[in-house]
Formats: C-alpha cells, sequence, structure tokens
C-alpha cells in the first residue's frame, strides 16, 4: 500500500487534478495584485500638424518671434510610448473569490483522498486476494500429494491380491481432481498478478499468511459516527463551504471597483507642455448599476449550485454511513465464518487420521479414504479463503473510516 501511495498511476493522476484546482486560487489571488503595461509607438504621416503664432502677431504689427518658434502638434516623424500602473484597491472578487477557490481546492483534495483510499482499498483485496489462493494452492498440493500416495496404496493392494482396479481409478481421478484444481488456481494467480503491479507500479508476490492476522486497528463506534472522517464526505462538505462563498461573490457584486491608476508618457512632440515626458496619478472608481442582469442570473446559479452541493453532502453522508455499517456487519460475519472455517479443518484433518487408522486395520475402505480426502481438502480451502475474506474486511471498515491510508504509512 505504500508503494501504491507513492507511485500508483492512478492515485498521480488524481493528484494531478487536485493541482489543477490549486491554480485557481493562485488565480483568484491575482485580483489583488498591479497590472503594469507598457506600449510603444512609431507613427510616420505625411500630414504634419503645427501652431505658430507668427502671422497673427505680424498682422497684429508685434515681433513675430514673440511666443517663440512654431508648436509642432504632430510632426512628420513621431514616437509615443506609455507605461501604466494599476493597482486594484477594492473589488468584490478580490474580497471573496480566494475563499471559495481555497474551499473547492480543499474539496478537490479530499476527492484525491478518496481516490488513494480506493486504490489501496484496490490494493488489499488484490494482495489478500491472492494470499487466500496460496493457501488454496497449498491445500491443491497436499490434496495432490495425499491422491498420490493412495495410488501408490491402491498399486500395492492390487499386487497382493487385496484390493481391486476401482481403488487405483478413484485415486487416480483424485490426483486428476487436485492437479486441476492447482492450474485453476494458478491461472487465477496469474491473473491477479498483474493487477497488484499496476497498482503498486511494481511486480509484488506476496507472502504466505504470518501467524498474527494484520492489524487494520479497532472499529469505532456507531456514536462517534466514523463516517464523517471519509475522504468522500469530507469533500462534499468542502464542496458545500466552496459554494457558499461562491454565492458572496455575486451577493455582493454590487460593491464598487476600486483601483489606483499611475501613467507615465512619452511624445516626440512637446506641444503645449514643452515636455517629452508626463505622468498622470488617478483615483479609477467604478460601480456597477446594471450589468443586463447578469449579476442576477449568477446569483440564481450560485443558489442552484450551493442547493446541489448540499445534497450531494447528505447523500455522501448516507451511503458512507451505509457503507461503514455494511463494512462493519460484514468483518463480524467474516470473523464467524474463519471460526467456524478453522473448526471444521481442524475437525476434518483429525477425521482424515482416524479414516486413515481405520483403513490400515482394514475396517474402512477406498471410498471412506476419498471422502475424508476431499473433505479435508474443501475445509482447508474454506479456512484459506475465510482468512483472506476476513482481512479484506478489516481493510473495507478502515477504508470506510479513512483511516486506511494512515494505516499503511505506519
Amino acid at each position: 500500500m505504500q508503494l501504491a501511495a507513492r507511485q500508483s498511476p492512478d492515485i498521480a493522476a488524481a493528484r494531478a487534478q487536485a493541482a489543477i484546482v490549486h491554480a485557481s486560487v493562485n488565480k483568484a489571488w491575482t485580483a489583488w495584485q498591479p497590472d503594469l503595461t507598457a506600449s510603444g509607438t512609431y507613427d510616420h504621416t505625411n500630414g504634419t500638424a503645427a501652431f505658430d503664432f507668427g502671422p497673427i502677431l505680424k498682422k497684429l504689427g508685434l515681433d513675430p518671434n514673440l511666443f517663440g518658434p512654431p508648436i509642432t502638434i504632430v510632426a512628420q516623424n513621431n514616437w509615443y510610448g506609455n507605461a501604466q500602473l494599476t493597482q486594484p484597491l477594492l473589488t468584490p472578487q478580490g474580497l471573496f473569490g480566494p475563499g471559495a477557490a481555497s474551499a473547492a481546492a480543499e474539496a478537490a483534495d479530499r476527492g484525491a483522498d478518496e481516490a488513494r483510499e480506493q486504490v489501496l482499498l484496490g490494493v488489499a483485496r488484490a494482495y489478500l486476494g491472492l494470499q487466500g489462493l496460496y493457501g488454496l494452492l497449498d491445500a491443491a498440493h497436499e490434496a495432490e500429494k495425499v491422491a498420490l500416495r493412495r495410488e501408490e496404496d491402491a498399486k500395492a493392494r492390487i499386487a497382493a491380491g487385496t484390493d481391486v482396479e476401482i481403488g487405483l481409478l478413484r485415486a487416480q481421478t483424485e490426483t486428476a481432481q487436485a492437479r486441476s484444481q492447482i492450474a485453476a488456481l494458478q491461472g487465477q494467480l496469474e491473473s491477479l498478478l498483474p493487477l497488484l503491479e499496476a497498482l503498486t507500479g511494481e511486480a509484488i508476490e506476496p507472502q504466505p499468511f504470518g501467524a498474527a492476522p494484520e492489524d487494520m486497528g479497532a472499529t469505532a463506534q456507531e456514536s462517534a459516527q466514523p463516517w464523517e472522517e471519509s475522504f468522500t464526505v469530507k469533500s462534499a462538505a468542502a464542496a458545500v463551504i466552496a459554494a457558499q462563498r461562491a454565492r458572496r461573490v455575486s451577493e455582493f457584486g454590487w460593491l464598487p471597483t476600486v483601483a489606483g491608476i499611475a501613467k507615465e508618457s512619452y511624445t516626440s512632440n512637446e506641444g503645449f507642455t514643452g515636455k517629452n515626458w508626463t505622468y498622470d496619478l488617478m483615483i479609477n472608481v467604478s460601480v456597477p448599476l446594471y450589468d443586463r442582469g447578469m449579476r442576477f442570473a449568477q446569483g440564481h446559479e450560485d443558489e442552484a449550485r450551493l442547493a446541489q452541493a448540499q445534497a450531494q453532502l447528505a447523500a455522501a453522508r448516507a451511503r458512507a454511513r451505509s457503507s461503514w455499517i455494511g463494512a462493519r456487519a460484514n468483518l463480524g460475519a467474516a470473523q464467524a465464518v474463519l471460526e467456524q472455517s478453522t473448526a471444521q479443518a481442524q475437525l476434518a484433518a483429525r477425521a482424515q487420521v482416524q479414516v486413515e487408522a481405520a483403513a490400515r486395520a482394514g475396517v474402512a475402505t477406498s471410498l471412506d479414504l476419498s471422502d475424508a480426502d476431499q473433505k479435508k481438502f474443501a475445509a482447508q480451502s474454506a479456512a484459506a479463503q475465510a482468512r483472506a475474506l476476513l482481512e479484506v474486511r478489516k481493510a473495507e471498515v478502515a477504508a470506510a473510516e479513512g483511516r486506511l491510508y494512515a494505516l499503511s504509512a505506519r
């Protein structure tokens, strides 16, 4: 599970999707960041424009150069440049947008965590399923050895004249059945191993069942509402908060937008100012009076999204509670099945020993031996499957309580 948490492609894809949503948080904060632009223009024209006082002063009998040379308004070759800095001082999007984006990012993170929990649960199911198959395979190999021993015993009895060929045929049939079972189990192993490799990103060979069962922690009480810790519920709850905050953007969209502007300009024509470089400092206030009803339409849409998020949260809580109750009930049932299967396996093993002893004493037939062997194999197989199923149920309860990843990292 640790390998899957680090390098599973499915988890990486979920994290990448959450990272895309996180980018919207930075985008929301840009509402407060300044906007700096610069532009330049070169203009060549055949229509020049100048203001000359000389002719007027000459007609008035005054010195034509009293006010200096002609003032060029537009020369034949002109250069213009502008640099402008705009700093938002008040904006509804800046006030409420980052909070909504942060809640949406939180919902995306919890959704990625839920995807991770499901991948880890898939890893646990595949790994424990493989362990159960190995247990079945061990039982099948033991059944094959017993069947081969029965064949040798039947051949010896036939050679001694104390048995007929039906006993040998029965033993050979049991050997064939055991080998067929082994082949089927090996086929299942070969199909599950690639699945486990796909989930973890590496080739994994499961270990046999140890003496001690897996420690998945104690199951919480229903009064503690452990399903609330599942990442599905946490993601839905964060989505409700995001919808509530997004609603505020349209709810307070009537607020004015205030921005401070600093502008520096250059012109190759000094004009009346006598300056090539000029600057302006401005405060811009924009009050939305009526925007064709867009704000009201957006508000209705946000309210509908909020209602949808609240309904999805209620549904997620109901599903999470149902899953937790079902997982806990399945865990209790799996525990009872394992105890019963273990007792049956022990009883079948003792019965086989007794039937073998009776057969050596001549009071049991080969049919009795075959029946005892089959019952022992069935009991051992059921016990192996029950143990694997119990471990799977433990993992399902941990996933329903949102603690499977924490257990894997422990």
